[in-house]
């Protein structure tokens, strides 16, 4: 018996008409998502000309290693948008990347992965040298320490030969303050027997300025270094993208013989 469905049609009908439907034959060839063409021929630039490729392009085709089956256009260009540039996207802190829609934990991997190894594509040359400037250890300072959200002290130590010891970490802060004593220096610069040191501490706010208790703290520091044969010959601090350096601000004196590590002024920041 052919029954009658509650639409009102024959219900065998309808069964031959969804065999039909569904058959191979008549079922539609699905397309490829219209921004796979654009990635292959984006690739084909970046090999031809990389120079020539916008900066939303770059984030765009990398975006698409990690977003495979997604547009990524639209999140490179929300990036940029948010950041300002490669150098902010670049120094956003992980928690920072939210902001941008269809971020997720594997893009904020990525990210902390391809900054990581920029930071090492500079670093790992500085420590390599047998003789380091004060324009190098502010480039360590720049890749280890641009970007973070809370404050942290680094320490550089040379020897009497200004070859880059280690450079460290001494304490870690918070948004606004971080605590180092002489103790927590001396005790690194002792253990490497450094003769030499530079400090370094960051300002997330951007300040670009020592505060008051800034430069009390490193006096004091340098006067207890000193009693102990080791020199503090500057304190750098970094605040959006930029380094102040106390002595050239003249807010940190050096005694005749701190000269003698960099005795090339030209690279005093």
């Amino acid at each position: 018996m052919t029954n009658i469905t509650d639409s009102g049609h024959n219900e065998e009908e309808n069964t031959n008409a969804t065999e039909t439907l569904d058959s191979p034959s008549e079922t539609p060839k699905k397309e490829k998502p219209h921004f796979h063409g654009h990635r292959t021929r984006l690739r084909e630039r970046v090999l031809s000309n990389i120079h020539g490729v916008e900066s939303y392009e770059l984030l765009e085709l990398l975006l698409g290693y990690v977003h495979g089956r997604s547009d990524t256009k639209p999140i490179a260009k929300g990036l940029l948008k948010n950041f300002g540039s490669l150098w902010g996207v670049l120094n956003a802190h992980p928690t920072e990347l939210d902001s941008v829609d269809n971020i997720g934990p594997s893009s904020k991997v990525f990210f902390t992965l391809l900054r990581e190894l920029v930071a090492r594509y500079f670093v790992e040359p500085i420590k390599a040298k047998k003789i380091v400037s004060l324009d190098d250890i502010a480039m360590l300072a720049r890749c280890m320490m641009d970007g973070l959200p809370h404050e942290e002290v680094w320490i550089a130590l040379l020897d009497n030969n200004n070859r880059l010891l280690s450079f460290e970490c001494v304490n870690t802060g918070f948004a606004e303050n971080v605590d180092c004593t002489p103790r927590m220096v001396a005790e690194i610069a002792l253990a490497k027997k450094a003769k030499g040191i530079v400090l370094v501490h960051n300002h997330p706010g951007g300040v670009t300025k020592a505060s008051w208790a800034d430069t009390e703290i490193t006096r004091h520091i340098q006067s207890v270094l000193l009693h102990m044969g080791i020199r503090l010959l500057d304190h750098f601090i970094l605040a959006d993208g930029k380094i102040i350096s106390l002595v050239n601000n003249h807010l940190l004196t050096q005694d005749d013989s701190s000269d003698s590590f960099f005795k090339d002024k030209n690279n005093l920041l």
